[in-house]
């Protein structure tokens, strides 16, 4: 099916009733001028024009407000996925590992660096929970230390002390310990984050906000810290994993910026009057001249002015469960999957790829390998770098032309 006859992942879902509303009141605006004569409900067509332009105006500033959001959102996101690949890289391959220690060490290093993408994915969703599926095998073995969200007020957040324990909690069969629930509050947030993809909730809504991927900031620096005391790696190594991870922090202190930072709330409200201001007085405009076509003409106008305000509303946050926000699941399963490959094979030694029978440095035309010219006089090399490296520029410039 065409694009412009879809369904899914537009807005109309969510305005169909409110155009219908407009219509129905267009319909009786028109009916009574058609009926009982009313003709003091014309008004002069000037207004749309004067209530237009301010509309227009309103609503191109929504929208672009809120799309910048969107776009800042998902660059942050490719910013981040970058550093967790350097860090990656970093660990992987410059950190020093000779037995299978170092190797276990490395491999779980770099599951916080994944894990860091994950929990940041629920943390912007206002999901807290330790357990969930797709983080739980990568932290489950770290103490939880419940750290205090930037997603809400400080002083609405629940301190979970032991004569603090919420009622849902208390109730349940899971074990708490000094105070905290050794599960990770398991029970209490499932409810929450079932409750979260059908209603749009905002970070008030949730007593128990953790920042996760701060926690696992500061396992991952431990980290660092220890392959640097023990001279695991060389400095800029050390250099290129402490800004990798500086880098990621700052990410999310950004797209903390962006959730706890909506439009304002006179701005929105003023804006929403301004519409339905205009779309209730645009009947009084058109029947006089379009009569009966009003009602049709309204609803179009309805129609669009409404699914732009609904579009701003719906990509003002980004980082949900609706059609139009960032895939975000996706974003972390490629993640995963990248670093599964990139650990799944030893570090390679420049040793095996720099000197093989395969590798001819001078390309298709010339069929010396790499080993046999590295036995060949330095003046003899020298010599054929010259040549094909002329014969190279003369190709590209052929190209070229």
């Amino acid at each position: 099916m065409c694009w412009w006859f879809r369904f899914r992942g537009t807005v109309i879902g969510n305005i169909w009733w409110q155009v219908l509303g407009v219509m129905i009141y267009s319909g009786v605006v028109v009916g009574l001028h058609e009926f009982a004569e009313w003709t003091w409900l014309e008004f002069p067509m000037s207004l749309i024009a004067i209530i237009g332009v301010v509309v227009g105006l309103l609503l191109g500033f929504r929208t672009n407000n809120a799309y910048d959001r969107y776009w800042e959102g998902r660059k942050l996101w490719s910013t981040m996925t970058a550093q967790v690949r350097t860090l990656t890289r970093s660990i992987w391959i410059g950190v020093k590992g000779s037995d299978s220690r170092d190797l276990v060490e490395k491999k779980s290093a770099i599951n916080l660096a994944v894990a860091f993408v994950t929990a940041t994915k629920h943390y912007l969703r206002e999901e807290y929970d330790y357990e969930s599926d797709d983080l739980v095998y990568l932290i489950g073995h770290l103490p939880r230390l419940f750290t205090p969200s930037s997603n809400m007020p400080l002083d609405e957040q629940v301190d979970y002390s032991a004569e603090n324990i919420p009622e849902e909690v208390s109730k349940s069969k899971i074990p708490i310990e000094n105070g905290k629930d050794s599960h990770g509050l398991k029970t209490a947030f499932i409810q929450r984050q079932k409750s979260n993809r059908i209603n749009k909730m905002i970070a008030y809504d949730h007593p128990v906000p953790t920042n996760i991927p701060i926690e696992l900031s500061h396992y991952l620096l431990s980290y660092i810290a220890y392959v640097q005391d023990n001279k695991m790696a060389e400095s800029f190594i050390i250099g290129a994993m402490s800004s990798s991870l500086s880098s990621m922090v700052d990410c999310l202190t950004s797209f903390e910026r962006i959730l706890r930072t909506p439009i304002p709330l006179a701005y929105s409200v003023h804006l929403n009057h301004s519409v339905w201001l205009y779309m209730l007085s645009l009947p009084y405009q058109l029947v006089g001249t379009l009569h009966w076509w009003t009602i049709l003409i309204v609803g179009l106008g309805s129609f669009c002015l409404l699914g732009i305000l609904s579009i701003g509303w719906e990509i003002e946050n980004p980082f949900g469960y609706d059609s139009n926000d960032l895939p975000l699941d996706d974003f972390c399963r490629v993640i995963r999957r990248e670093v599964a490959v990139i650990t799944s094979h030893p570090p390679p030694d420049p040793k095996t790829w720099l000197h093989s029978k395969k590798n001819r440095p001078f390309g298709s035309r010339c069929d010396i390998n790499a080993i046999d010219l590295a036995e060949k006089p330095l003046s003899e090399v020298c010599e054929m770098f010259q040549t094909y490296s002329a014969e190279d520029h003369f190709h590209i410039k052929i190209n070229e032309k």
